[in-house]
């Protein structure tokens, strides 16, 4: 039986505050069906129309109105930050949810969706490799020594935090890098460096040099409804209630190609587990992150999560990692 966690993507359009609240009330209702982890999408300036650009703020925060349910990061780009200021901001959060803060840090998502958080941060897109390799060495240093210099000590003490940071990438020298330094994974075959490519590859790439438990979230979408007209009707909702988030959709052909580009599986949910079984492309994985592609505020995305963890991940058995 698959323990599920829940990544969620906040989007701009309504009010920030309304939108805040009502992920929260997610965050709440996700730790009432038992989920492991919920993951927030963390962007800036609206790429690709997110609402997140601060996550520590906002994890603090959810961290207030619940007890269990782990807080991931999803990601912090490490270019536009500093390390010791992040270890910082870090280590107060961790504190504040009582140790369930999960760092998840990556380097923006390329093909021109990070292009303007760049611009906006005066960082040329072409040292994003360089700098991320830099300052994600820097905070696995400073997170597992507990100092900043020999004589400056991070402060709150960071615990076992080191021990909690994932590195979301499509780059293959980085999975590797990631599977070296004993960090978690979060896959994605679509990134600047790695157009098209296999996350089955990444994985590979990470167990082959990982040399303790391995940790990988594989992110799963899913549109679990009645039927597959219904869940088109739910897509159709969404489209109306957010149509800046879609490409011009104008049929029930373009609709269902949007999902089969996508990867998002849909329809009852028996359906979804046939079709999540019987996929080849499925990798190791510890984490299975759903993905629910709604607005927060659509009506039936309680409704949705409910059939997640009560229809869906009961019938799933997690993939082993060695």
């Amino acid at each position: 039986m698959t323990t599920p966690s829940l990544f969620v993507q906040l989007r701009s359009g309504p009010p920030a505050a309304e939108v805040y609240r009502r992920t929260i009330e997610i965050s709440v209702r996700a730790e009432q069906l038992g989920y492991h982890t919920i993951w927030f999408a963390t962007r800036h300036f609206e790429a690709h129309h997110a609402a997140l650009p601060s996550v520590f703020p906002f994890v603090a925060a959810a961290a207030q109105h619940t007890t269990r349910i782990r807080l991931g990061t999803g990601v912090v780009a490490l270019p536009f930050e500093h390390p010791v200021r992040l270890a910082e901001d870090a280590a107060v959060t961790d504190a504040l949810s009582g140790g369930r803060l999960e760092l998840g840090v990556g380097k923006g998502l390329g093909f021109g969706h990070s292009a303007t958080s760049y611009a906006g941060f005066g960082v040329p897109d072409t040292d994003r490799e360089s700098l991320y390799a830099d300052r994600v060495a820097a905070l696995q240093r400073i997170l597992a020594d507990g100092r900043v210099t020999d004589d400056i000590a991070l402060y709150p003490p960071p615990g076992t935090l080191r021990s909690r940071i994932w590195q979301s990438t499509g780059n293959i020298v980085t999975a590797r890098r990631a599977g070296a330094a004993g960090d978690g994974l979060l896959p994605h075959g679509n990134s600047q460096a790695r157009a098209g490519g296999s996350v089955g590859e990444l994985v590979d790439a990470y167990l082959a040099e990982c040399r303790t438990t391995p940790r990988i979230g594989s992110s799963v979408a899913v549109l679990p409804a009645d039927s597959e007209g219904d869940a088109l009707a739910l897509l159709d909702t969404d489209i109306r209630s957010s149509p800046a988030f879609y490409p011009e959709l104008h049929g029930e052909s373009d609709r269902r190609r949007f999902l089969a580009d996508n990867r998002i599986r849909f329809g009852t949910a028996g359906q979804i587990v046939d079709r999540l079984r019987a996929d080849p492309d499925r990798v190791a994985a510890s984490d299975v992150l759903f993905y629910i592609p709604l607005a927060v505020d659509h009506p039936r995305y309680l409704d949705c999560l409910h059939r997640v963890s009560a229809e869906i991940a009961p019938h799933l058995t997690a993939l082993p990692t060695s």
